[in-house]
């Protein structure tokens, strides 16, 4: 067989069978969904108010979600009864002016706003937190990372079966209240689809009152009807669980980047071998010059989420599974590149 083909059956070992994924991902929507009402039920006065759903992202919103669906990245939607209003920074950050009857036009305070959240989820889990679903499984939840990044993590486990939710404080804006330059991404796409504004510290500025913007659904709509793309995406992801020793922080978001940039210019009609291997060296390509640009603002390197020793040992290992990789092209030997997948 081809290079591809091997490729092509590395990628079947990779992926679950839905049914595997439906136990997940019923479950998941059941606890979710106890955890949200539990919150309105313990701050009836402001969370109940200001809650304005979920929004999925990360890799399982995108389709490219390896293994079972056991992490979920959720938007917590918040909309607060006055006009917000952002403005930019730098480098992908936005301020957010609330038009308050009360103290006139001011910024939402990041951290008054973790701080608040965290109080209603303490409230919740003051004690121990059982969950019995649908399917019968009992998990135990449990509130970990309590939002002192983006994220506040729960945690639910029914015995070898755990599933985790990363929910993020989000304000949600339509695309002609973009406050950067214009992003790559269609003109369409921008007016159908919403960004949003999650709490997020600036890299040196002490400011507690700075919002990064993102925008999964922008993204996912511009990856769609690209052939080969996602597959493509799911292998970058394959091989860097199977080294993630040697591949410290490189996130998954950090691979959706390098693959992000290069939409509009490639043909992914093409081989998959030879997308997944070109793909591959322009990762290694951004390392060497430790800048991978965010997406949606190109003064934002998001390598910055990793320090110099991190990019290096990034380096040295990606440019190790590329020369392994090309090997592979060139011998065709399904157990020498299943290896390198760890499967």
């Amino acid at each position: 067989m081809s290079f591809s083909k091997h490729l092509q059956t590395i990628l079947e070992e990779l992926l679950i069978p839905d049914n595997k994924r439906s136990e997940y991902t019923k479950d998941a929507e059941e606890i979710q969904n106890y955890v949200i009402e539990e919150l309105k039920r313990v701050d009836i006065h402001t969370f109940c108010q200001v809650f304005n759903g979920l929004s999925l992202g990360g890799s399982y919103f995108d389709r490219i979600k390896l293994n079972v669906p056991d992490e979920f990245d959720l938007h917590m939607k918040l909309k607060f009864p006055f006009d917000i209003i952002p403005r930019p920074i730098y480098s992908g950050f936005i301020y957010l002016e609330g038009n308050l009857v009360v103290a006139g036009i001011q910024r939402i305070h990041r951290v008054h706003l973790q701080d608040w959240l965290r109080n209603a989820f303490n409230k919740v889990f003051k004690t121990d937190i059982t969950f019995t679903s649908n399917s019968g499984r009992v998990y135990k939840l449990k509130y970990t990372l309590q939002g002192y990044g983006c994220a506040h993590t729960i945690e639910a486990v029914s015995g070898s079966h755990s599933i985790s939710f990363d929910m993020v404080p989000a304000f949600e804006f339509s695309g002609r209240h973009w406050p950067l330059a214009v992003p790559p991404v269609p003109a369409e796409v921008r007016e159908n689809w919403p960004w949003f504004a999650i709490p997020q510290k600036m890299p040196k500025n002490k400011s507690r009152t700075t919002f990064m913007v993102c925008a999964p659904q922008w993204e996912r709509e511009i990856m769609k009807d690209s052939d080969n793309l996602k597959n493509v995406l799911r292998l970058m992801k394959g091989l860097r669980d199977a080294h993630a020793r040697n591949l410290p922080h490189l996130s998954s978001y950090m691979l959706k980047t390098v693959v992000l940039h290069r939409i509009a210019s490639v043909d992914w009609q093409r081989d998959l071998g030879t997308l997944f291997v070109e793909m591959w060296s322009h990762l290694v390509d951004h390392l060497r010059a430790g800048r991978l640009e965010f997406f949606l603002a190109k003064d934002h390197n998001i390598f910055n989420r990793m320090n110099s020793g991190e990019i290096k040992k990034c380096l040295k290992a990606s440019e190790n599974l590329l020369q392994k990789l090309r090997n592979a092209q060139l011998n065709v030997r399904y157990f020498d590149l299943a290896e390198l997948f760890d499967c």
